[in-house]
This record gives C-alpha cells, structure tokens and sequence, in this order.
C-alpha cells in the first residue's frame, strides 16, 4: 500500500501486510477502512472480514465463510501464481472461525441500519450480494411451484427428432411448470432436447408463442444456433406440415447474448428490461447456464415477464461462473419443489460409451477416481473408436509438432488474410492450464508457443498475424463479451481482429479493443462454455489445492475429439477426490 494512503485512512495501514502479500488490493484495503471509519469500527478481525467480504465476489464467491476462507485465498492464489502461497500461509488469520464470525456480528458494520455487511446462514455478505441471493432464490421458488400448459404432440415430436426415452422424459418435465433445468454432460444431446421442448410448446400453442434463446457469451450464442439448425432440418423434412412450419419457425429464432436481449443501458451500468420493463417473451431458454453469474440471474429473473417460462440448460457438473455464485449448480442440487423442474440427460452421444474419453469423463464426473486412473493407464487397443483418443504425456515436448501444426495453419491463414480460415482453425487445439503463471501456467506457455511462431519465422510480438485474443471486458456496443476469441489477421488496411459467431468473420481495429489477452493458452475457468477439437491439458500437482473434480471434468470435456493429459498420472485420484465450492447460500435457500 501507497503510503499516502496509509496516511489518509490509518485503519487501512493494519492491513498492509493483506495488501503486500496479494491477497488484497489497495481498494478492498480502502473501502473496508472508510466503512470501518463510519461505523467507529477499530478491531483489526472485523476489519479484515470487511476487506474479504469486499474481495470476495471478484473471486467467485457470494458471501465469505470465515471457516473456509484461508484455504480459498490460498487456491486462488495458487492459480494466479504459485510463488505468491507461502506469502499468504504466512499471514496472521484468525484461528478461531466461530469468535471471529461473532466479532464480526457485534459490529456496527452489521448491526447498524443499513449497513454494509449482511450475516445470514453464518455466512458474511455484502449487503447488495445478499439482496441478489434472496431475490433469485424467492424467484427461483416462486416459478418452479407454478405449473403451466400448451406442450403439444410430445410423442410425434420424440418421434420426429429421434429423441430417446431420457430426453422425451426431460422434455415432458421442462415444460410442467414456469420452471425448466435440464441438465447434462457434453454431447448428452441437450440442444436436441431444447428444440423438441420449443416444438412442443409451439405445437401447442398454435404458433402463438414469443421465445428468446440466449447464452452468456456471443460464441456460446453462435453455437447453440448451429446446434438448433441440425435439429430444424429434421422437422423441415419430417413430412407432416405441422412440423414442417415449426421447424420454420424454430430456425427464425436467433439466439443472442443474455446482455443483448437485456438490452444494455448507455455506459453499460443495468438493462433496458426489468420488472417495470418486462421483455415481451413467453420462454426464455438460457444455454450454458452454468456461466450465469447470480447478478446476472437475478437480472434475467427480474425481466421475465408475469407468466413466462424460465429454461435453464447447462452442464451442472462443470467449474461455475467465472463472475459471483453457482446458480446452475446451486438449482439443480436443490430440492423440494424445484427437483421436480430438473431433468438430467446422461447418455453421451460424443463420446462412445465404449470409448476411452467417455468411461473416462463420466468416471470423473461420478467421483471415481480409481476407474478413472485404471481408465488412463489402459494400452490403446484395436477397438478405440476412430477419433476418440484420450492420451497422458509426462512432457509438454510430446505436443509440440501437434501445436506446431495448428500455429501454421493459423498464422498462414492470418497473414494472407483469410479471416474465415483463421477463425476456424482456432478451435483445433487449445492448451488449458489451471494455473496463470508458473511452468504449468498460461503465461508460460503462450511464451513457448510465441517462440515456435519466432523459430518458424514469423513475427511473434505485438500484433502479429496469428495471435489469438480473449476479450476480457465486456464492450456491448461492438457486440463482444468477456469470453469471446478472435484472431489478428492481416488486411489492406492494417492489423484487424477477426471474430466468427456470423455468416462471415467481423473485423475491428484492435486499437478498439479495450480488453484482450493472448490465448493460445488460457485457464480452464476461462475455458467454459468453449468446444475444441483437441485439449492439452497442463495438469497441476497432485497437492495442489486447484486439482478438483470440476476442473478436471471441465477440461476433458472441452475436448470433441481428443484430450492430452500433461502431468502425473496420480493427480487424477487426487483431483476427483477433492471438489472445488462457491460460497453460497442459495441452494441451502432453495431447499
């Protein structure tokens, strides 16, 4: 910390040490100090609490469990960089959880009108994190207790979009109520089973039914809508003339970001849609839900209007939101009236069942770690189904030629200006850490391969022909979100930065940009909600606090075709043994 602004709030100087270690930002320091400061706050334990509370929602999590938070501060820290954990270790935390959450609740910090911090469930909330909580969760109850009609021809619908006994199930719950959760791992065919629920719900409403699509990310956005289109063709050439019409209807629909069917507010602060200002849409599906941040959530909740349906869709077994809270998660665990909503799709169709990455990703996903480990240590044999390839190497040299085969193909495209070529090539293979720095981060190794760009002879700095980037803020008025990639390309009138997601790649100036990052390797959170054909996997140590089962099966399952595991073998068993939490109380309100 500053030491003028030590000088300007004393208090904030007792949390120097926070600040120096990384742990927390000058800013945490300062608004827990001015908050302190109004309530005549002096206690250096509450003060602290104040600033994780602060810290918190920037790390993913709702509200701070004092009995939890050590060992979270240090995961995070491990992921954005190792050397920075024994700092943290080293940091006096209150030993005693239970008196410290009581010196936190006799505060006036708490207990003062309007306070800024919230106690609820013996968990510490700012106070707007826990007004976002109660309203989705009151929402959420509210919804699945209401039935509701007009699915119509379900059996011909199953019939005509060769649906199997488990997605006809999950169809006829979905539509039972305002409320739908339809749950499953990659490839269980969820967008299949989304275009037969908007069948029916169309069939039986005569035609009469106003639906919006929608994903977090612009690229999640432009998948759904591929994967919706395969299913339309069955419709259009079913025959019947019904279906022909709805699967005209179905293709008309196309899916947005979930910030764009809001509708953006100037300057980016609240949406066009709220209670006051319902969208006008009878159903509302939101793809990749298990990226909804519970701001975001509670937004979408707020916007729906007075009998519209609710459909959330999503892999409840993957990492949660990059952004605060779990809610898909958190919704589908719950139970009670809102388990009757949730349907779960189990049957892979990606990865055959007899396949190596099937048993493999499913063994993660159900907690077994010692099928798993036999799974990856099986010799490939005779029978592997062509294109299903799971592969473990001890070193990342065993990938270079693939990566450098990608590379070629990208920066070639980019410098002749192929911008369509470019954008497609980037999802043949990615390299996903779980750590940013480090040997095993994401900042070494898109060094690494910037060198493989330099040893081939082509320029690998600045913007160069070939060098992806992750936008990292989002930026509505040039429709691009935090998450979506593009590429640098070439062009007649300097460097552009292509993104795909429409008919033809769009280009911008990168001078527009105001958020990116290099991405020929990135996190495994960041990876979310994104598809490959390929997936390296640096894996972390077996000890490391940021092997989890989520991670793991995150990381598999980002794969179409082909995984490639960099690491021990034993970090396995350990990851699946451990599962990573949000700190949250929606579920246990949902129940």
């Amino acid at each position: 910390m500053t030491a003028h602004l030590a000088r300007r709030r004393p208090l904030a100087s007792l949390l120097q040490r926070w600040v120096s270690a990384g742990v927390l930002t000058e800013s945490d320091a300062m608004v827990a100090a001015s908050c302190a400061e109004l309530a005549g706050e002096s206690d250096e334990r509450v003060l602290l609490a104040m600033a994780l509370a602060v810290r918190a929602p920037r790390s993913g999590h709702v509200a701070l469990d004092l009995a939890a938070v050590r060992d979270q501060v240090l995961a995070e820290m491990e992921h954005l960089d190792p050397a920075a954990v024994s700092a943290t270790q080293s940091l006096d935390w209150p030993d005693d959880p239970d008196a410290w959450l009581a010196s936190v609740m006799e505060s006036q910090l708490v207990a003062a009108s309007g306070a800024p911090l919230v106690v609820d469930l013996g968990l510490i909330y700012l106070r707007r994190f826990h007004r976002h909580e109660v309203s989705v969760a009151d929402r959420i109850r509210a919804l699945a207790t209401m039935a509701a009609s007009g699915a119509g021809r379900l059996d011909d619908v199953a019939r005509v979009l060769e649906l199997d006994d488990g997605q006809r199930d999950a169809v006829a719950r979905c539509v039972s109520g305002r409320l739908g959760v339809l749950t499953g791992g990659p490839g269980t065919g969820k967008t299949r089973t989304v275009a037969a629920l908007l069948a029916a719900l169309i069939a039986g409403s005569d035609g009469d039914v106003r639906i919006a699509l929608a994903a977090p990310t612009g690229k999640a956005a432009a998948r759904m809508a591929e994967s919706i289109d395969a299913s339309v063709s069955l419709l259009t050439g079913s025959g019947d003339d019904e279906f022909e019409r709805i699967g005209e209807m179905i293709a008309e629909l196309r899916p947005s970001t979930i910030h764009r069917l809001l509708g953006v507010r100037g300057g980016g602060v609240g949406f066009r849609h709220d209670t006051d200002r319902p969208l006008a849409h009878d159903v509302v599906v939101i793809d990749e839900a298990s990226m909804v941040s519970l701001p975001l959530m509670d937004a979408v909740l707020h916007a729906l209007g007075p009998q519209a349906r609710l459909i959330l869709v999503g892999d409840a077994g993957q990492l949660a939101s990059v952004d605060a809270g779990s809610v898909l998660g958190d919704v589908a665990g719950a139970g009670g009236a809102i388990q009757e909503r949730v349907a779960e799709l189990q049957e892979s169709r990606r990865f055959p069942s007899e396949s190596r990455i099937g048993r493999f990703a499913e063994a993660i996903r159900a907690g077994n770690g010692s099928h798993a480990r036999q799974i990856l240590d099986e010799p490939v044999g005779d029978g592997e189904p062509e294109g299903v390839v799971l592969r473990r190497v001890d070193t990342p040299s065993r990938v270079t030629g693939e990566i450098d085969a990608q590379v070629a193909v990208i920066v070639e495209a980019a410098r002749h200006g192929d911008a369509a070529t470019a954008v497609h090539s980037l999802d043949a293979l990615r390299v996903l850490c779980a750590h940013r720095s480090g040997r095993a981060g994401v900042s070494f190794w898109n060094r690494a391969i910037e060198s493989r760009i330099a040893a081939l002879g082509r320029v690998s700095s600045g913007m160069y022909p070939g060098r992806p980037l992750m936008i990292t803020r989002n930026d509505p008025a040039r429709r691009l979100f935090n998450g979506d990639v593009g590429v640098v390309i070439r062009t007649d009138d300097g460097p552009r930065v292509a993104f795909g997601g429409e008919a033809e790649p769009r280009l911008i100036a990168p001078s527009h940009l105001e958020g990116t990052e290099t991405v020929h390797a990135m996190t495994i959170h960041k990876s979310q909600g994104s598809e490959f054909d390929h997936v390296v996997v640096v894996l972390p140590s077996a000890d490391s606090r940021l092997a989890t089962r989520e991670l793991l099966y995150t990381a598999v399952t980002r794969a179409r075709r082909q995984v490639t595991l960099i690491g021990d073998g034993a970090v396995v068993e350990a990851a699946i043994a451990r599962t990573s939490a949000r700190t949250s109380g929606l579920r246990q309100r949902l129940s």
